[in-house]
């Protein structure tokens, strides 16, 4: 499963191409990047080209990882090679080194059936992402916006608010996709706002495979998700024990982080 969806193979999903074809939507997203000259960009999946193509009519720099041959081949015809603004690589997105072009702005129209491994990879980017503004699927964009005690707020909630300061800007209707989705979609922007109180890399890491053990079981208490890793007695003199995850914060699972890897 992968964010809340059963994973299906690239040749059943056909690459999950959607295409945006709504230039307000497309003006809208280039818009929100807030991208001057300086900056470098980066598309993830170009397919078309129409947000390719605002990118560069808005004098970005941009360099778009696309899985697809066709869709490179596609994109390489309009703006050949020797275009020094635009450069397409034929890379599987959850395969490449996406820190090998410095820090960039990330924009791009995730396929759904792989958000939750994309944005993973992203977070993974350290200081080399400086934000991202992505077109995903609505259920999606509203669990990374979502407060505690609400359906939608999960793992993947903290895993994002960990990293950076979501944002769900504007909804986008089936209407402005080449090949209408059957749901609705959304643009969030992310902006980077750095790991506190969880120390090195290595431990950020642990804190990570922490959170996925307090939601394993989203309905159970911290005490039933987390006793086969903590010794019983320690858990059952912590006040957070009796909540379930999903009632907690980002802060208040931090601290129960600290609490229980400090135990004496």
């Amino acid at each position: 499963m992968l964010g809340g969806r059963t994973y299906i193979p690239l040749s059943r999903q056909k690459l999950g191409q959607h295409f945006l074809r709504s230039s307000p939507v497309l003006a809208r997203i280039v818009a929100a990047l807030q991208a001057d000259d300086s900056d470098t960009i980066l598309e993830i999946g170009p397919g078309q080209g129409a947000l390719t193509q605002h990118l560069l009519e808005a004098g970005l720099r941009v360099e778009a990882v696309e899985v697809d041959p066709a869709m490179v081949a596609r994109v390489e015809a309009t703006w050949p090679p020797s275009d020094h603004a635009l450069r397409v690589h034929c890379l599987d997105v959850l395969q490449a080194d996406l820190t090998q072009w410095g820090p960039v702005l990330v924009v791009g129209n995730l396929p759904y059936y792989i958000t939750s491994p994309i944005l993973r990879k992203l977070f993974e980017m350290g200081h080399c992402l400086r934000r991202a503004v992505l077109l995903m699927q609505l259920e999606v964009a509203e669990r990374l916006v979502a407060k505690p005690s609400t359906r939608d707020y999960g793992f993947l909630t903290v895993l994002t608010q960990m990293h950076a300061k979501p944002e769900l800007l504007f909804r986008v209707p089936p209407g402005a996709f080449h090949i209408p989705p059957k749901v609705q979609s959304a643009v969030v922007r992310l902006t980077p706002c750095g790991v506190e109180g969880v120390g090195a890399p290595g431990e950020r890491e642990a804190f990570v495979e922490f959170l996925g053990t307090c939601f394993a079981r989203k309905r159970k208490t911290l005490r039933n998700n987390l006793r086969d890793r903590y010794p019983g007695r320690f858990l059952e003199g912590l006040p957070e024990a009796n909540l379930r995850a999903e009632q907690l914060d980002l802060d208040a699972l931090r601290s129960v982080y600290q609490k229980v890897n400090h135990n004496p």
